[in-house]
C-alpha cells in the first residue's frame, strides 16, 4: 500500500510543484538548462508510475464500500467524455476554450468514473489520489490565472480531432487495451 501511496503522492507533487513553486522553478529551470529540468521532470513521473505500478499490483483487493448499481452505466457514459477531454488539451480547440483545463477536467471525471465501480482501496488510493491532485489543479490554476490570461483561440478541426482522437481511444480501451495496460479487461 506504502509504494502505491508514494507513486500517486510523487506523481502529484512533481506536477503541482510549477503551481505551487513558480518562482522556485524558474530558478532551478535557469539552473539546470530547460533539457535537464525536462528530463529530471520526466524521470520523476517514470518514477512516480513505476511505484503506481508495481504499488497496485502487490496489493490485494480490499472492498471499502458497496459501489452503486448504477456505476457501470454511468462509467460507460462518462468514460468516452473524460478521453475526449483528455485528447482536448492540446491545439487549438473548443473545449480549451470553454473549459480551460480539459485534460485535468478529464482525469477528475475518469477518477469518479472508476470510483464508481472499484470499491477497493487501492482504487481509491489511486483514483481518489489522482482525482484530488487534478481538483486541486484546477483551482489553483484558476485562482493564479483568473483575469489574466486570455481564452485561447478555437478551431473547429481542433475540436473534430480532439473528439475523434478521444472517441478511438474509448474504442481501443474497450477492445483489448484497456485489458493489455492495467490486466483487467473490459470485455
Amino acid at each position: 500500500m506504502l509504494l502505491l501511496m508514494l507513486g500517486v503522492l510523487l506523481f502529484a507533487l512533481v506536477h503541482l510543484y510549477p503551481c505551487f513553486a513558480q518562482a522556485h522553478r524558474v530558478r532551478l529551470r535557469a539552473r539546470l538548462g530547460e533539457s535537464r529540468y525536462k528530463g529530471m521532470f520526466s524521470l520523476l513521473l517514470l518514477v512516480a508510475i513505476g511505484c503506481i505500478v508495481a504499488g497496485w499490483r502487490s496489493l490485494y483487493p480490499m472492498p471499502l464500500y458497496f459501489p452503486p448499481s448504477w456505476g457501470p452505466a454511468a462509467v460507460q457514459g462518462l468514460m468516452p467524455l473524460a478521453m475526449i477531454l483528455l485528447c482536448s488539451g492540446l491545439g487549438a480547440n473548443h473545449f480549451r476554450r470553454w473549459l480551460r483545463h480539459p485534460q485535468l477536467l478529464g482525469v477528475l471525471i475518469w477518477s469518479g468514473a472508476h470510483l464508481l465501480v472499484n470499491a477497493e482501496a487501492r482504487s481509491l488510493i489511486l483514483f481518489g489520489g489522482l482525482g484530488l491532485w487534478a481538483l486541486v489543479s484546477i483551482v489553483w490554476i484558476s485562482i493564479r490565472d483568473w483575469g489574466r490570461v486570455a481564452r485561447p483561440e478555437a478551431s473547429w478541426q481542433g475540436t473534430l480531432t480532439s473528439l475523434g482522437l478521444g472517441l478511438v481511444a474509448t474504442v481501443v480501451l474497450i477492445f483489448g487495451g484497456h485489458g493489455w495496460l492495467t490486466g483487467m479487461a473490459l470485455r
